[in-house]
């Protein structure tokens, strides 16, 4: 009866026995429909003909709150109204030395009485008490160190309680703008001026609990908290927080009329402020690099080395496994007494209650029931030990309810990404495999699995969203450069030199730099990818490794992976058995998910790698077949490649030089045509033939911060497609600069052809990218005509360097291919002479010289000039003993005249028929 009493306060429950008629609050009741029954504690309207318990009733008034919340709120409510004027208002009114010095903070009589305040001891000593009312019930107790005693804190509120109430909860007008401060003083002053003020229990860092926080649906809130980093980081925690609730959330900047360190409203009133003047202060939006909260983070490596058990921290994790079962447990487990104690053991009185809860607070109590041995005698053994209850108590029964899902998955940290040991962690939300996120967690010792340490998550936040970033415009201007795109450029590149080395190759370090700089959705006509996929193919010692390794460094971004040393299912990922529960674990690839990876030694990856890479080129995911099911991972990446040319039969390294053309080695790596055409772009960096002395050299120009290139590369990724915009007519001027390259170098090469003008975009997204190329609010990516020349430019001078000579190697293929007047002559005049050779040639895919001159009939000196002719003419192409017949020729031999023949071609054709 204690929740009905405090709610239908006026209603006399003390003499009567039975039924007692109030006014139902769920429909517009003007005469008391309803009745409680004292003795039940059970409320029933005969109009809505609904009933239940005093649970059941705060949780029909609350239907947005689950029923292991309203149980957790009745097992900590205490005393109501009443009992508080009792205990601690009427002392305060009754001591006037006390009440003076509240009086002396600006309250008056009627606030003092509104607000409910009173006195109340600690350790002692007077302290300002000030109730925490949620419905009437008395939740907490604040405590205000008002006269200063020594030794002993400014605030206190009862032992375990929570945090995140609203003070005064049954005060606040919701329908009205309300302003939050940081504070009780602050609060109560604010309403001694007439302000709907509250504040939140537990200082400038609360955020509401799960009792309040639906009451901040459709609010218009404007905070107001204390000068100082503390108020600054509270105000955001809270937006943050409860973004999503309100109608409406802005902030005053309480420094713009107090501006000492840690001033206050309270200061500001002190000081002789104007309540006009406050309210017309200016209320700003949330937005900027000072809303955002910077948590104290520490890696999971060190927490493990160091063993920092039973105290909540903070890690940036990459998921890189979950396990194919998880746990479903009740969230609220009631036990109620049925019966008279009958033994020496029984402890509890006949319908005495208790209650147990599971939450994100007390997780680690889970341990103990989800990894025993499921039976129903032991879980309930275990329940009953946390409410406290005897094993041997007798008629107790149990009702569990309110059931949650405990998921298990493993971590590591998100910058070394694998290269420690990952920890299993439980938690009340599902942690997707590949994705990173901030965790609160504790660290403990597993009560059933050999005290094996793992963590238990409090709250996850998925870090890598949009809305989290805000442009450092100091850090981002540092790439910006007046003038041409060249001499831009050639800042940026004389800043890597100071990070990276003196004799950094620019086309390598320009190549690399647009890969990190490169957007992974762009809008080209179509939304596609905008992630650059490249592919480095040099001579060994060249810094091919060195510049993609040192660039990772720089921007902190990415992840480099040797794929000679490493296995398929370390880098892609698979299915193990651990205790009989499938781990589906992904590899250090899908890790960095819309991220970068730089893939090196690919001469030394394994085809099914290979494989598998092609998929996730396609797809963007991820799929892997396992006895635990299909594992499905999101993997859209930048991606660098790196090798060496394959080395000779006897292992001796091969170099660029010693091949005709750049198509020949990469060609011998990737022998599916397919798979080159997926590549956006291959360099050649071929040995130097002149060295330096990099003593001899002095760097120009000064280095931009490392901490600008990492905000920089948090900036890359935080762009999206209607982020990036192309000035008119540059979308139809990259078509057809994509044309361009097409002629000069399309050929049976697959990297040019019809996805060339999608390739360029992507090219010049990351141009304009790297060169800051945006508006004034470094929101926008914008792609000029300019940028489009230069990466054009670039484009051909390294597919027309006297290592790769892919014009050359067109021109070669064009020579098969393309036919004119005069060759259609000759092969009419080889036809006359030759019917039987030339049609034969026509029927066949492929065949050897020695088959050409049996069907020619003629002996070698006279079949050779023919066969020469028909090589020189690129009407056959030969490859070893194999004669293949050109497109060439397929186009020519239509086209000629075949109804001539001479008569030696005649006589041949009749020898033939007769044979």
């Amino acid at each position: 009866m204690e929740f009905f009493r405090k709610f239908f306060e006026g209603v006399d429950f003390s003499e009567t026995r039975g039924e007692v008629k109030v006014l139902c609050p769920f429909h517009n009741d003007h005469r008391p429909s309803a009745t409680i029954n004292t003795e039940s504690s059970l409320f029933y309207c005969r109009v809505c003909q609904w009933g239940g318990t005093e649970e059941q009733f705060y949780a029909k008034m609350h239907p947005d709150l689950s029923p292991r919340t309203v149980a957790k709120l009745f097992s900590t409510s205490h005393t109501g109204a009443e009992e508080w004027k009792a205990t601690a208002q009427d002392v305060l009114w009754a001591d006037e030395d006390f009440l003076t010095s509240v009086r002396a903070l600006g309250l008056t009589n009627p606030t003092i009485e509104e607000t409910m305040l009173g006195l109340v001891l600690y350790k002692g000593e007077k302290f300002l008490g000030v109730p925490v009312f949620l419905d009437k019930m008395l939740v907490d107790i604040r405590r205000y160190n008002l006269l200063k005693h020594p030794g002993l804190p400014k605030m206190i509120g009862n032992e375990g309680a929570h945090n995140g109430y609203v003070i005064p909860y049954d005060l606040w007008r919701r329908d009205e703008p309300t302003y939050v401060f940081e504070g009780e003083k602050d609060m109560l002053i604010a309403r001694e001026y007439g302000l709907n003020a509250i504040t939140l229990t537990g200082g400038a860092g609360a955020t509401p609990n799960e009792f309040t926080v639906n009451a901040f649906k459709d609010t218009d809130l404007i905070l107001c908290y204390d000068n100082d980093k503390a108020g600054q980081d509270g105000m955001a925690h809270l937006y943050r927080a409860i973004k999503s609730l309100p109608k409406s959330m802005r902030y005053i900047n309480i420094a713009e009329v107090v501006p000492e360190e840690k001033g206050d409203f309270a200061d500001f009133i002190k000081q002789g402020g104007d309540i006009f003047d406050f309210l017309n202060l200016e209320t700003q939006e949330f937005e900027g690099e000072e809303m955002r909260v910077a948590k104290d983070l520490t890696p999971i490596h060190e927490a493990l080395r160091r063993n920092i058990m039973l105290r909540r921290l903070s890690s940036e994790v990459t998921t890189i496994s979950e396990y194919s079962n998880s746990y479903v447990v009740p969230s609220l487990v009631k036990a109620r007494k049925m019966a008279d104690p009958l033994g020496k053991f029984d402890e509890m009185d006949k319908d005495e209650e208790r209650s147990w809860f599971l939450d994100d607070s007390n997780l680690e109590q889970a341990l103990e029931i989800v990894e025993i041995d499921a039976k129903k005698v032991n879980v309930e053994a275990t329940l009953k030990k946390f409410m406290n209850i005897n094993s041997k108590e007798t008629a107790v029964a149990l009702t569990k309810t309110d059931f949650v899902n405990i998921y298990r998955c493993s971590v590591v940290d998100k910058r070394m990404d694998g290269s420690t040991s990952p920890l299993e962690v439980y938690s009340l939300v599902k942690m997707q495999v590949g994705h990173q996120y901030i965790i609160d967690y504790t660290l403990y010792n597993h009560p059933t699995k050999n005290q094996q340490l793992v963590g238990v998550i409090h709250e996850v936040v998925p870090i890598g969203t949009s809305d989290d970033y805000r442009p450092d415009v100091d850090k981002l201007s540092q790439f910006r450069k007046d003038g041409a795109v060249s001499a831009r450029l050639d800042y940026l590149y004389q800043s890597a030199k100071h990070h990276i080395a003196k004799h950094l190759d620019y086309q390598l370090w320009l190549m690399t730099d647009l890969v990190f700089n490169s957007i992974l959705e762009i809008p080209y006509g179509e939304q596609i990818s905008g992630a650059l996929d490249v592919f480095f193919l040099g001579d060994t010692q060249v810094g091919k490794s060195e510049t993609t390794s040192r660039m990772v460094d720089l921007y902190n971004f990415g992840k480099f992976l040797s794929l000679k040393t490493s296995s398929t299912v370390g880098l892609i990922g698979g299915s193990t058995s651990v205790n009989g529960s499938w781990c589906n674990t992904v590899g250090a690839i899908p890790r960095q998910h819309k991220r970068l990876v730089v893939l090196e030694e690919f001469s030394g990856a394994k085809p099914d790698f290979i494989k598998t890479m092609t998929d996730i080129r396609t797809s963007k995911m991820l799929r892997l077949a396992r006895a635990a099911g299909e594992l499905e991972v999101e993997c859209h990446l930048r991606m660098i490649s790196i090798s060496n040319p394959i080395n000779a039969e006897d292992g001796t390294p091969r170099f660029l030089a010693t091949f005709p053309t750049g198509v020949q080695p990469i060609m011998e790596l990737i022998t599916s045509a397919e798979d080159v055409g997926r590549y956006d772009a291959f360099l050649l960096i071929p040995k130097r033939e002149n060295r330096f002395n990099p003593f001899d050299m002095t760097l120009k120009g000064t280095p931009i911060p490392k901490e600008c290139y990492e905000h920089k590369a948090e900036w890359v990724t935080t762009r999206r497609p209607e982020d990036v915009v192309f000035e008119e007519g540059v979308e139809g001027y990259i078509w057809n600069q994509g044309e361009t390259l097409n002629a000069m170098f399309e050929c049976n090469f697959p990297l040019f052809g019809t996805t060339t003008s999608k390739k360029l975009a992507r090219f010049c997204v990351a141009m304009a990218s790297l060169l800051m190329n945006t508006d004034e609010n470094y929101q926008q990516v914008i792609v000029t005509k300019e940028i489009v020349d230069y990466v054009v430019e670039f484009l051909k001078t390294i597919y027309t360097s006297e290592w790769f000579r892919l014009d050359a190697y067109k021109q070669e293929y064009d020579s098969y291919n393309i036919y004119n007047k005069a060759d259609a002559e000759v092969l009419e005049k080889l036809y006359s002479a030759n019917t039987v050779l030339i049609d034969f040639m026509f029927k066949q895919s492929r065949t050897s010289r020695n088959n050409l001159q049996t069907v020619s009939g003629l002996d070698r000196d006279k079949f050779s000039p023919i066969f020469n002719q028909l090589v020189s003419l690129r009407f056959v192409r030969i490859e070893m003993d194999t004669v293949y017949p050109t497109e060439k020729f397929r186009r020519t031999y239509p086209k000629i005249n075949k109804s001539s023949t001479s008569t030696g071609a005649r006589l041949i054709n009749a020898i033939t028929d007769t044979q």
